[in-house]
């Protein structure tokens, strides 16, 4: 029997049991794992029942009526002077959440060849998240929803095995249970709903006095599944899994609204498919089928042969949903042309094909081809298909050099392509989305490591990537992404008791898109269409990496003591270009027809956004003293501190989180700078 506990009373505390009697095998467990957003977290809303949040009554009326000198959100940079109403209503608060999960899990060998598995865990989560629920583009809240759900988890299966085969059969089964089923939450700007209902209130606020939102539903997912392994002559194994998962959600749908405003009798007379829900629950429901066949053979000590292939298949089942009429923001009905929802099934096959040549001692030769198809219902490409040419040379067991390095080349074509689908949505016929998009992508890697002596090594790592995004009409969306990594460590021991080493890294990323800002056709001039409304944006990273350590072990008797030292910086840039920045920088009119971008008076309207940097630093110091051979004492201490500049946070006063910025009610939750001193000091005994 093995019995652990740590961190005993804590918000992370765990434990863990294992009890083994031979045939049968026994094991327990309980973690808490929390999650702390930030202690820095504010909010004006109250929690008057779960899932229900609500603001001060008399101060949104007072917003609502425009009271001299009251703001409820500020929405242009003169009213940022005046704090909003509900900053002085506000509440601090942790925002955090836990999950707490106990599991147990029972073996018994039925036989020397037949084994029975049972396991089961639930895990619950309770606290709060960051989640935005907004009622308009000028009304864009953050409000911390409540969490209380729970997991359960149940695995069976048997399994039987000897030296030439084996097979295992099994179920899984998972079930969700929230008991959060909606949530409903006060508008900031209004007390009453407006009446009647206003064309454009999703655009100026004019809208609901509360609004609602459903949360992930219960439901559950059932797999069965087998898995067989079988030894041919010449050193030659197959193996198989095959999986068919049966996943249900029938949870009971929300109204379309919970505006009066719109729920009445004159607004279905002009959108009858209002007056009530296609049916009252999802009825959702998908089958898959997943499957994956290894065939590894080695015949000889010169060659070896990989096939793999797997094929995944989503099947929606859930009957069509009709929305061709529905209620945005809960403010505004609408007829949508194409509401009625789609199946959004997925198949995919890959077939990876990989020989194994050695070439020279110690040294191996891998060639693989890669051939993965993809055909999914309801994207713009219904068909994709991913050419993959891969090698690889790896020289091990040497006694100076290890090296590996590989390098492969990626190419990515779509068939069937709808650019009506890209404009049902409202977009431009030129967007293309990066994970379905024709593409080629290099990747190639470099691992060398060198021992000049026996107390000394040698790293050095190199890795790089490209895409580039293309295809006939291809215009907007992400273009390309290039990225780099090295790293060069060493480490010595010029002593059986002692080991020092450090490595250094660098990263780089960049990424290059492009989009139009245009209104739709027929509205304007034809801006749609011109090329001069064109922005680009280029986004950068680079990120520096260094550790340090040294490792003292009983250099001194009885006494072990390591120092370590990580920084960690990153500087990343959002640089924005094109012809539709120079006209916000300038204030120009580039095509005729078009007006001037900013306000009179105003000679530029665009502000690049600043830099996003952070650097952090660690140091820690760990002593061990050996008291006796079984009892010990340790000290411990962390230093660490996070230096980080971010133009998402925007602060009443340093340190202070400002939650009433430009168009939206925060709770102030973001990345901070900080500094911690932690001290340990432990107890140790060996049983």
């Amino acid at each position: 029997m093995n019995v652990t506990a740590f961190n005993v009373g804590y918000r992370d505390q765990s434990y863990n049991v294992d009890y083994n009697a031979g045939r049968m095998k026994v094991a327990g467990f309980f973690d808490g794992v929390p999650l702390n957003y930030s202690y820095l977290t504010s909010t004006p809303w109250v929690q008057t029942a779960p899932g229900v949040l609500t603001l001060d009554a008399t101060a949104r009326t007072l917003v609502q009526s425009r009271s001299v000198g009251v703001v409820g959100i500020p929405t242009t940079p003169a009213l940022l002077a005046t704090p909003s109403i509900f900053r002085g209503l506000a509440r601090s608060f942790e925002m955090r959440q836990r999950r707490d999960t106990l599991g147990a899990s029972y073996g018994y060998e039925l036989s020397p060849t037949m084994a029975l598995n049972l396991a089961f865990d639930t895990a619950k989560k309770s606290g709060q998240q960051p989640y935005g629920m907004s009622f308009a583009f000028n009304n864009a809240n953050e409000l911390p929803i409540p969490l209380d759900h729970r997991t359960n988890n149940l695995d069976a299966n048997l399994e039987y095995g000897n030296s030439q085969d084996m097979i295992r059969v099994g179920w899984q089964a998972s079930y969700f249970a929230n008991q959060i089923h909606d949530v409903t939450w006060d508008n900031p700007l209004r007390a009453t709903d407006f009446t009647p209902y206003d064309p454009n209130a999703y655009i100026n606020g004019n809208g609901p006095a509360r609004g609602r939102m459903a949360m992930p539903p219960d439901s559950s997912l059932n797999m069965v599944s087998a898995t067989g392994l079988y030894r041919l002559p010449s050193r030659t194994t197959i193996t198989g899994t095959l999986w068919f998962t049966a996943m249900n959600q029938n949870d009971t749908l929300i109204p379309w609204t919970i505006n009066p405003a719109v729920a009445n009798t004159s607004v279905y007379a002009q959108f009858p498919q209002l007056a009530s829900l296609p049916r009252q629950t999802a009825e959702a429901k998908v089958h898959g089928l997943n499957g994956a066949f290894n065939l590894i053979s080695r015949p000889n000590n010169f060659f070896g042969l990989n096939v793999r292939y797997r094929v995944n298949s989503h099947n929606k089942l859930t009957p069509a949903f009709d929305a061709t009429q529905y209620v945005r923001f809960d403010a505004v009905p609408e007829d949508v042309e194409h509401g009625l929802s789609q199946s959004f099934d997925i198949r995919q096959n890959t077939f990876d094909l990989t020989g194994t040549f050695r070439v020279a001692p110690f040294t191996a030769l891998n060639l693989g081809y890669i051939y993965e198809d993809f055909e999914r219902t309801g994207r713009s490409f219904s068909d994709m298909r991913d050419y993959t040419l891969r090698a690889s040379l790896d020289t091990l067991g040497n006694q100076y050099v290890t090296v590996r390095a590989s390098f492969d080349h990626t190419t990515r074509i779509g068939s069937e392509f709808s650019e009506a689908s890209i404009e049902f949505g409202g977009a431009q016929p030129g967007l293309r989305f990066y994970d379905e998009a024709d593409r080629d992508r290099d990747r190639g890697a470099l691992l060398f490591v060198l021992h000049p002596t026996s107390i000394m090594d040698v790293t050095f790592q190199l890795a790089a990537g490209r895409d580039i995004y293309k295809g006939e009409g291809y215009e907007f969306g992400l273009l390309n992404n290039n990225n780099q990594s090295y790293n060069l460590g060493a480490s010595v021991s010029p002593l059986d008791t002692i080991t020092l080493g450090a490595n250094y890294g660098r990263e780089t990323f960049a990424a290059f898109q492009a989009a139009r800002n245009a209104n739709p056709p027929g509205t304007d001039y034809g801006s749609w269409f011109d090329p001069n409304r064109t922005w680009n944006l280029d986004n950068d990273e680079h990120v520096h990496n260094l550790l340090a350590y040294v490792d003292l072990v009983e250099t001194w008797p009885k006494t072990d003591i390591r120092f370590a030292y990580d920084l960690s910086e990153s500087d990343q840039a959002f640089i924005h270009s094109g012809p539709r920045i120079t006209a916000l920088a300038n204030n120009a009119i580039l095509t005729p027809g078009d007006t001037r971008p900013c306000a009179a008076g105003v000679a530029s309207c665009f502000e690049m956004l600043p830099n996003v940097t952070n650097t952090w630093h660690r140091f820690t110091a760990n002593l061990r003293y050996n008291l006796t051979a079984k009892l010990g004492v340790g000290v411990s201490y962390w230093y660490e501190k996070l230096d980080i500049i971010d133009f998402a946070n925007v602060d009443v006063t340093p340190g202070i989180p400002r939650i009433d910025y430009l168009g939206s009610l925060t709770t102030g939750y973001g990345n901070r700078p900080y500094n911690g001193q932690t001290a340990f000091v432990r107890l140790l005994y060996a049983f």
